[in-house]
């Protein structure tokens, strides 16, 4: 336990600089409170990074002490500064640091006049000239009720730099219970739709010890997708694109986004603001997506059905602006490797009879689709790789121009879920009121509903349509090796996983295609 006259003692040291945000007033140390949801680091520069937790159980207004290290015993303290909160933004403690060395590792807490936080870790970036390896994890899609997060166990063991979110962190929705038979615990919330109802989403999934251990082992770049809010939503469409049985509202959205930045370690930039681009090095480019907030409602009802009349009409998905940055980020990053951090899928996703899997992800948008993929291909802009989530399915496999018609610029790693339930998992719609059944207890998909899955979409190399997990890359200046890690049950505590052979990929500089690697060549 800390005294008032240890916490003045320590006093401000170092170099670095701590940039609170905007607005803060000083403010005494809060004298108590509680660091149930951890502490979380976020978006590493080789100078910079974010450092985050949320304080429970405070008292009102008041401020949080943190420090930032060179060493885990904090004897070699190089940023200490009190930073102000309260309820009102539901004591979210969060601050920029600048200064610090690039591609080094450091240690920081935070305390109160009477409790202290668990000790956190974070990497800075590489510095803008190296050539030196980067690893990373990507993964999405952790309902808290439909299974164990052993994949955040197994991830926090990883020997890797950082980790990066595409989005379904949290889920508005409460889609299992034990008592239903799909769930392996509950969530007493359920449907989040105010902001209480939102904060409390964070708290309860960072009630999970494996969740806390990745923020705390592991510098996170994050994006959202729709269920930080509600399924499906289209955040530039009347209504949110939905039927008004779903609630959806912009209070309640507003709500779900103050909640995600109070939560989660980065700054907006401006008032929402998410889309935005790293640099590790010369090895990495990672370019994060937003594809959630400026889309216009998808076409054709969003059905599983095939596309309807005006499935090629102009919507916007990123949008305008953001798409504009993107094509200009891509054609002059400098890096070995340009990484898209994207949401939802930019390979279609086909079934039998011409019908699409919904229209959701990028095939429900194909006139921006088009635009960006016939922008790689126009400008020879070579080695871009989708990293995504969404879909609850581990898939790789070549992005092609023309509505997939055309030539591979491109090649995409789906990374699975992290407990989401998959396809193997449920009874997957097909079209035409049919369906392929699924098992929860025992997803068992058959080698050849895969093969003829992968006929209708050949520009996929593999899938499992029933296991969970992540992806993992190491990547240097002449390749960019990803492993497909699969957990062998999310039903039950372990730390198994499945054999990696069939879905560990080495991709050489100037590959566009990987048909055949794994799968198939035809």
């Amino acid at each position: 336990m800390l005294t008032r006259r240890q916490l003045v003692r320590r006093g401000a040291a170092g170099a670095a600089v701590l940039l609170l945000p905007p607005a803060t007033a000083r403010a005494a140390v809060l004298r108590s409170g509680r660091f149930r949801q951890g502490v979380l680091s976020g978006d590493p520069t080789p100078t910079g990074i974010t450092l985050a937790t949320i304080l429970d159980e405070a008292e009102g207004r008041g401020s949080v002490r943190l420090e930032v290290a060179r060493d885990a015993a904090f004897r070699r303290v190089v940023a200490s500064r009190n930073i102000t909160t309260s309820g009102a933004d539901g004591h979210s403690v969060k601050a920029r640091i600048k200064g610090l060395d690039p591609h080094e590792r450091y240690f920081y807490r935070f305390e109160t006049r009477t409790t202290q936080s668990p000790v956190g870790r974070f990497q800075t970036a590489l510095p803008e000239d190296s050539n030196e390896t980067v690893k990373f994890a990507f993964f999405s899609c952790a309902d808290y009720t439909h299974g164990y997060y052993n994949a955040y166990e197994l991830m926090a063991r990883e020997d890797i730099d950082f980790v990066v979110n595409l989005g379904d962190y949290i889920y508005a929705e409460a889609y299992h219970s034990r008592k239903s038979g799909t769930g392996v615990r509950d969530d007493k919330i359920g449907e989040a739709k105010t902001l209480a109802d939102y904060r409390d989403k964070y708290a309860l999934y960072r009630s999970d010890k494996a969740l806390r251990d990745v923020h705390a082992k592991f510098p996170m770049i994050a994006t959202w997708d729709d269920h930080e809010v509600v399924d499906n939503y289209a955040g530039n469409a009347p209504g949110g694109g939905l039927d008004a049985s779903k609630g959806y509202s912009n209070a309640r959205k507003n709500a779900g986004y103050k909640a995600y930045f109070e939560a989660m370690p980065f700054f907006p930039s401006g008032r929402s603001r998410i889309y935005r681009g790293l640099r590790f090095g010369k090895t990495v480019d990672m370019v994060m997506l937003d594809q959630r907030q400026y889309r216009d409602d998808q076409p054709c009802g969003d059905a599983v059905a095939a596309p309807c009349a005006d499935y090629d009409a102009p919507r916007a998905y990123l949008g305008r602006t953001q798409l504009d940055w993107v094509k200009q980020r891509l054609a002059t990053s400098p890096a070995a490797w340009k990484v898209i951090g994207n949401e939802a899928m930019m390979m279609n996703a086909e079934l039998p009879g011409g019908n699409y899997y919904g229209f959701d992800s990028w095939q429900g948008y194909s006139n921006e689709r088009e635009e960006l993929l016939e922008h790689l291909r126009a400008r020879a802009i070579k080695d871009v790789v989708f990293v995504t989530g969404d879909i609850h399915t581990f898939i790789a496999g070549d992005v092609r121009t023309q509505r997939n018609r055309g030539e591979s610029v491109a090649l995409e790693f789906v990374g699975g879920s992290i407990t989401s339930q998959s396809f193997g998992e449920t009874n997957l719609p097909i079209g035409g009121g049919q369906t392929l059944p699924g098992n929860d207890a025992n997803p068992n998909t058959a080698p050849a509903i895969i093969d003829t899955l992968r006929g209708l979409n050949p520009w996929v190399d593999q899938a499992d349509f029933d296991h969970h997990g992540y992806g993992l890359v190491e990547a240097n200046a002449s390749k960019f090796d990803v492993t497909l890690k699969r957990v062998q049950t999310i039903k039950k505590r372990s730390r198994a996983t499945l054999p990696t052979a069939g879905f560990t990929y080495s991709v050489a500089r100037g590959q566009t295609s990987i048909k055949g690697v794994n799968g198939p060549k035809g």
